[in-house]
């Protein structure tokens, strides 16, 4: 009886393995893709912090693509924004203590080596099997956004960003108030520049900004800098189904590991501020 039993043990086998395998592949992309539920009508999205390999997943060759389609969308790009994952996570725990509540939270974990998830998906991969954590990253981003929309009367979403370009100021990247075009239909550019705004807020806590809070707001005032890339132009408020969404690009000088919590800390109460002036009691 029991070599039966034994028998009908190990026939299985090879399917219980095969189950387990199926589950991991179904998890992997959860695995590097951080989504975390928020009760705050704001979303921080970190697309290029990440940090790890994706197991299986060749690398992305951007040499082959110096031409055609380079300068689309910023181009193809394998560098990381160094530590804007950490500075995220020092964002949004400012904000939860000032507030008692949290922000939502997409972030790769995955490097942009093998994905960048601020590119549209012909641009973001090579290798057809990044294609899951890809649109993971994006379906949390959706769903995030989909319910600040179906239970607040406005929201925000943050694309937090690295640059070294000028590593002093952080770059205000709206596509020159596209992507706000319900916040600026809603309270006008004060919301944005002005004292209470969200960049008025960011200089009155330390950071020096670009453009200048000061500069008329007016055609293409964003573009001598980093004006929007693709996250904040598909979910923008713009869209039907979007909402307001600017993109910060933090220079390396916030970003110094000697700054990071005093960056978090100055930037999560710039935030804070923002949503008591402009979320918490907004109206369509």
């Amino acid at each position: 009886m029991f070599g039966r039993n034994l028998t009908a043990v190990l026939s299985l086998f090879p399917v219980l393995l095969l189950g387990a395998s199926v589950r991991a592949a179904d998890d992997a992309p959860v695995s590097l893709v951080l989504a975390e539920q928020g009760t705050l009508p704001i979303i921080l999205t970190v697309p290029h912090g990440g940090r790890q390999r994706i197991p299986g997943v060749e690398e992305r060759d951007v040499r082959a693509k110096a031409g055609g389609r380079s300068k689309i969308w910023g181009g193809y790009v394998k560098s990381v924004d160094a530590d804007t994952d950490i500075l995220a996570r020092r964002i949004a725990a400012e904000i939860t203590r000032i507030t008692g509540k949290s922000p939502y939270l997409v972030m790769a974990k995955f490097s942009r080596k093998y994905i960048d998830a601020n590119r549209p998906p012909e641009m973001a991969f090579d290798d057809p099997a990044a294609r899951p954590y890809y649109d993971y990253y994006h379906s949390s981003v959706r769903r995030f956004i989909d319910e600040i929309r179906g239970k607040y009367q406005a929201g925000l979403l943050i694309d937090v960003h690295g640059q070294s370009m000028n590593p002093a100021v952080v770059m205000r990247g709206t596509r020159n108030g596209g992507s706000v075009a319900q916040l600026l239909k809603r309270a006008g550019f004060p919301a944005v520049t002005g004292p209470d705004g969200i960049f008025g807020q960011l200089e009155a806590n330390g950071f020096k900004v670009f453009p200048g809070n000061d500069v008329p707001t007016r055609g293409t005032f964003e573009n001598a800098g980093l004006n929007g890339g693709y996250t904040v132009a598909i979910y923008g408020s713009d869209k039907a189904d979007g909402i307001d969404s600017v993109q910060m690009e933090f220079g390396s000088k916030y970003r110094q590991h000697s700054a990071l919590d005093q960056s978090g800390e100055n930037a999560g109460r710039a935030i804070a501020h923002f949503y008591r002036a402009y979320l918490r009691e907004a109206r369509r």
